[in-house]
């Protein structure tokens, strides 16, 4: 067994099993790639990367997965604590170069400048990591993890997928891709930390001992219930402040259309073999920058040349520029980038098929039915622009709509 000291959740154990895993070059190249792109431009100590935030999505899965267990007199056995734990190691092992800025890559390239490229949002890495556990790690997997389960390879691309066969997929699913779940919980704390602000901290030692598997859902003992707005409030203020700050999107944006632009000059290449994934990492974004226009590479490189129009697109104003939409992609392709609008988008909870389930020991129920905290809860959008000196002419049209937009109020 391994340990290995982390910030966020202390000592991890990996066992020499898994050792074999995260020691593999397909799961190492995740040290090359940062989980939050380009938010080091506004948080300058967030250049952590996906390698030890899979680390820890396994610490919480694991942990997450013997409360459960325990709580809901479940048939205790470690092997389906081990393939939770392994599901959690390896759910992000799909990403590419500077995360989802990738997946805005490739949305970019083919919403705005009408590329042959498939894009999949954010199932993109999701899609990736299938293929790679599949064509490159699947032999390792089977030859460590078939003691634990019939077929493991299966097991992890099931809940990656979100198909899960039986209860024992069901459960991995629910305790790493839900509302509260491994994954959100480490990049709330993580994300936090290296941002050097409070707003993702929760009570992480209370919520997973409050966690039961019950009639097919994960649910929360209602005495933790004021951890879960805790915790849902939390990513809420993440997503205003940190991932959805206004200068973190330009950046965003302008390394997408860099990569878009090393796309169209055949200077990077979408992965098609697993070997491909190995290149595909933020230090080839960076030394590829020469082979693109300056003003991308002064932006990335040394923060110089683009602009930001200080009021972001909000509202009813917001509303206005979707009717443009397709008027500033054209504006965005002809100046090839120097004129960029970026959006955001993000829920912080709703309740169509899935939900937060509250267990009070007799009934489950959900989470709005009990609480007026997170009923309140709404959309976050958002949009902003920025410009190169260049594009200075292309942008005024837009302020005039953005001060005709300001005096229709919110």
């Amino acid at each position: 067994m391994k340990l290995i000291r982390d910030p966020i959740h202390g000592y991890i154990e990996i066992s020499d099993k898994m050792n074999k895993i995260v020691s593999n070059p397909f799961f190492q190249r995740l040290r090359y790639i940062k989980q939050t792109a380009m938010a080091y431009m506004v948080y300058p100590s967030m250049l952590h990367s996906r390698f030890e935030h899979s680390l820890g999505v396994m610490h919480l899965a694991r942990e997450f997965a013997r409360y459960v267990i325990s709580n809901s007199g479940l048939k205790s056995e470690e092997g389906i604590v081990q393939m939770i734990a392994l599901t959690g190691l390896l759910h992000d092992v799909g990403h590419v170069a500077f995360s989802h800025t990738f997946e805005n890559f490739l949305l970019l390239a083919k919403q705005v400048y009408k590329m042959d490229v498939k894009e999949e949002g954010k199932k993109t890495h999701v899609n990736y990591g299938k293929y790679l556990i599949e064509n490159a790690l699947g032999s390792i997997i089977d030859k460590e993890y078939s003691e634990f389960y019939s077929d493991p390879v299966k097991f992890v691309i099931n809940v990656l997928d979100e198909n899960p066969r039986n209860y024992e997929e069901k459960l991995a699913l629910s305790l790493i891709s839900n509302y509260v779940d491994a994954d959100r919980s480490d990049y709330l704390l993580r994300d936090s930390y290296y941002a050097g602000v409070s707003y993702g901290r929760f009570d992480i030692e209370r919520l997973k001992r409050f966690l039961v598997f019950i009639d097919g859902k994960l649910a929360i003992y209602s005495k933790a219930t004021p951890i879960v707005e805790q915790f849902l409030l939390s990513r809420m203020y993440m997503f205003e402040n940190v991932y959805f700050h206004s200068v973190t999107g330009v950046y965003n944006a302008i390394l997408s259309h860099a990569m878009v632009e090393m796309l169209e000059k055949n200077v990077i290449e979408i992965p098609m073999e697993a070997e491909d994934y190995l290149q595909l990492l933020d230090v080839k974004i960076y030394s590829s920058l020469d082979k693109v226009k300056e003003e991308f590479k002064n932006a990335i490189m040394f923060r110089q040349g683009y602009k930001r129009v200080k009021y972001d697109i909000t509202g009813k104003c917001l509303d206005r520029f979707n009717e443009i939409k397709d008027e500033i992609y054209e504006d965005m392709k002809e100046t090839k980038g120097l004129f960029l609008y970026h959006e955001f988008n993000d829920v912080p909870y709703e309740e169509k098929e899935e939900a937060v389930y509250i267990f009070d020991g007799e009934k489950v129920e959900k989470l709005t039915s009990v609480s007026p905290i997170i009923r309140s809860l709404s959309e976050i959008k958002k949009a902003v622009i920025a410009y190169s000196v260049k594009a200075e002419k292309i942008t005024e049209k837009y302020e005039k709509i953005i001060q005709e937009c300001k005096t229709l109020g919110p």
